[in-house]
């Protein structure tokens, strides 16, 4: 098979570990410093946004969003779906709003997503919720118009898990019209192997149904456009699962582009989304200002 089954565990641990892949900070101060700016971008958009806080789509404790709404909402209004990174077991939806300001300005609804994080949530159920935070707004709020996922790192393996689902057992079909995802693990077969998995406790079977690599559906007509963002100072194996990844979904005929952007780690590729400027922030207003056109 060669590639990571040939890696020790040693390489393979270093691999899947962001933290030491940066060029901006030691391992041991950026994880602080990227909890620290995206809190810290939180409370911002808190203060200058219209927000619904602690929105529950079910019963769980965990199972909460947080809604912050357009600046000048029209009639509908399109909305951006954020699902927290964090390696499935750190982190929050509290963490979560820091990308906002500049979508709201432009009259995007931002929705920061909550998951029970392991150890209290497993793979399975983290999957779930996050399906079900979608039927939950769909059938809360008809002024949807399409519906937008941004994921990082661990969010972004569950939002590509969103685009393989049957939506026929929910029987709500969301409007995905497009999906950013963002340094972003796909196939969580060689998380087994590293310290990763100590919290999560995922079996082989477990790590291949939640894989979406392995559950690539065929596009549909109207399927929604992709964007695979990878950093350059990601590691190569990170590098390595977005590239398969944007080729499988392209194989089964998903508009999906690859997005390699420089100067970026692990970290600042996602915190500078609440950049207006940034390059990121510039793709998705323009996948979201497309969509809306047609």
């Amino acid at each position: 098979m060669g590639g990571w089954r040939d890696m020790s565990v040693e390489v393979l641990e270093d691999q899947y570990s962001p933290s030491r892949w940066s060029r901006r900070l030691d391992r041991d101060t950026i994880i602080d410093a990227h909890f620290e700016v995206t809190a810290a971008g939180t409370v911002r958009a808190r203060a200058s946004t219209q927000t619904m806080l602690h929105v529950p789509y079910g019963k769980g404790d965990g199972e909460k969003l947080d809604i912050y709404f357009p600046t000048n909402p029209s009639e509908t209004f399109p909305v951006l779906v954020y699902i927290h990174g964090g390696y499935w077991q750190c982190l929050s939806k509290d963490d979560s709003g820091f990308a906002a300001p500049p979508l709201v300005s432009q009259g995007v609804a931002v929705v920061a997503v909550g998951y029970d994080i392991a150890p209290k949530g497993h793979m399975d159920a983290m999957v779930l919720q996050v399906r079900r935070s979608l039927v939950f707004l769909v059938e809360q709020y008809p002024r949807i118009r399409g519906i937008y996922l941004c994921g990082h790192s661990a969010g972004a393996h569950l939002a590509a898990m969103v685009l393989s689902t049957d939506w026929t057992e929910f029987q709500v079909v969301p409007d995905i019209k497009g999906a950013v995802l963002v340094s972003g693990v796909y196939d969580l077969e060689p998380i087994l192997h590293t310290y990763v998995n100590d919290a999560l406790n995922m079996s082989r079977e477990v790590a291949q149904r939640n894989s979406p690599m392995r559950h690539v559906t065929p596009a549909m007509p109207a399927a929604c456009e992709v964007l695979v963002a990878v950093a350059q100072h990601d590691s190569p194996e990170f590098r390595r699962q977005s590239q398969e990844y944007s080729q499988a979904l392209r194989a089964a005929g998903w508009s999906v582009s690859l997005l390699d952007l420089a100067g970026v780690d692990h970290f600042d590729i996602i915190e500078k989304l609440s950049e207006d400027s940034y390059i990121l922030t510039q793709v998705i207003l323009n996948m979201i200002s497309r969509a809306c056109q047609e």
